[in-house]
């Protein structure tokens, strides 16, 4: 019964390569889309890949088994179990296709690819499959460029006294890619543009008449410009504080004091730049106050002529979103990224390379979204050092990891709309 059920949902997705099969819900345009001709075989190759490579896991006689979060990953029960829950899955085809819950594969692959650099890498939103590939390509290149070097800092034991030179360059440049990343967009049509204007000025002869009618693409060319030439001045600049400090035994000889005083000032700022001032300035503070608590010089005026003055408090905000940007956010994960590579050196818990790759991913994202998205990561920070600290202690890994994957989980479950929903 299995085996003939197997053979339907094969014969499904190769005639569907003939014809598109009636009905079809996610062709909106019957005969005419092309995509949706190719995804239902494109999603069976790809499940029935898994399940052979899952099975061939399953079946190994040492497999490497690796305990994280006091989970055991990859042994024989658990890919046993997954190659199993994707064999069911693989049966229902016909309904899920007859409902249209299957994407277009170019939209999967979008959605994919925007969740990887989004949740592992730190990333933005992308436009499109090419932002999409070369979103997560530049990702990948940073991270392989900063693996190699990391890999020489930690591959021999070093002691408190002393930290390797190279690791604190690895600091640096992790600290200014990061900042360069963070920057730039997601689209890489305007800097590949940009690039043939410098590279191939014979290309831009040839098509300057065209462009000349509108003034939006130099004005978007000067400003990738600009930007490109404001980051090279600050990333030099980031690189050698970040390789001073780091070179420095301060992050080791003071801890753990060190950390808490990290931990609880951040929190502190974070708590007053994005909830305490945005809730005093609001029309109604907490919904029980008429009327905010912070107003503008021109909050009683029916008409305001002159130009709007700039108050204290919205100075504070600059001044306190800057410090937790700039210096704050990175001294903590600098903190973090010193002690695990202190730990890693003397002890491997998942092997060097598996530590050191996790290490970087972590950091990358955690740095990438202080640097661009700073409002949620003092929530990020104060729940991770109540619950790994406090409450579940004996299963936490190390900080750096455990607020990576508490971002995760707090950026995943946002989108739920958990206010929304409670309010309704």
């Amino acid at each position: 019964m299995w085996v003939l059920l197997f053979c339907l949902v094969m014969a499904s997705c190769q005639y569907s390569l003939l014809k598109s099969v009636q009905p079809d819900p996610a062709s909106p345009i019957h005969g005419h889309n092309q995509i949706i001709t190719y995804s239902r075989p494109i999603y069976f190759c790809v499940l029935c890949g898994l399940i052979l490579l899952l099975d061939t896991g399953a079946k190994a006689r040492h497999p490497p088994s690796y305990i994280v979060y006091g989970l055991k990953l990859f042994s024989p029960v658990f890919l046993q179990s997954a190659r199993d829950y994707l064999i069911v899955f693989l049966y229902c085809f016909p309904a899920i296709s007859l409902l249209g819950l299957f994407p277009q594969i170019n939209t999967f692959c979008i959605y994919l690819l925007e969740q990887i650099d989004m949740l592992f890498f730190g990333g933005s939103a992308v436009s499109g499959i090419t932002s999409a590939v070369y979103s997560v390509a530049r990702s990948i290149l940073a991270a392989a460029l900063l693996h190699a070097v990391c890999f020489s800092a930690v591959k021999e034991p070093w002691s408190t006294q002393h930290i390797p030179a190279l690791f604190s360059a690895f600091c640096g440049l992790l600290v200014a890619l990061s900042y360069h990343l963070s920057r730039q967009s997601s689209d890489p049509s305007v800097l590949m543009s940009f690039i043939q204007c410098r590279l191939l000025p014979k290309f831009l002869h040839q098509n300057l008449e065209e462009s000349a009618a509108d003034p939006l693409p130099k004005k978007m060319k000067d400003s990738v410009t600009d930007v490109l030439k404001w980051d090279l001045i600050v990333c030099a600049v980031v690189a050698v504080l970040s390789f001073a400090v780091s070179a420095s035994t301060v992050f080791l000889s003071l801890r753990p004091f060190l950390s808490i005083v990290l931990f609880a000032l951040a929190g502190a700022v974070g708590f007053v730049t994005h909830y305490l001032l945005p809730q005093l300035r609001k029309h109604h503070p907490w919904m029980w106050i008429s009327h905010p608590i912070l107003k503008n010089k021109e909050y009683h005026q029916r008409e305001v002529r002159d130009v709007a003055h700039l108050m204290w408090f919205e100075r504070l905000y600059v001044w306190l979103q800057c410090f937790e940007k700039y210096i704050l956010y990175p001294a903590v994960i600098l903190n973090a990224l010193t002690i695990d590579a202190f730990l890693i050196s003397n002890h491997r818990r998942l092997g060097t390379h598996w530590d050191i790759f996790l290490m970087i991913i972590a950091g990358m994202k955690l740095l990438r979204t202080s640097f661009c998205n700073p409002v949620y990561q003092f929530i990020n920070l104060s729940f991770t050092v109540i619950f790994f600290h406090f409450d579940y202690k004996d299963i936490s890994e190390s900080f750096l990891l455990d607020f990576f994957m508490v971002s995760i989980l707090f950026s995943k479950a946002s989108e739920l709309a958990i206010f929304f929903i409670l309010t309704f």
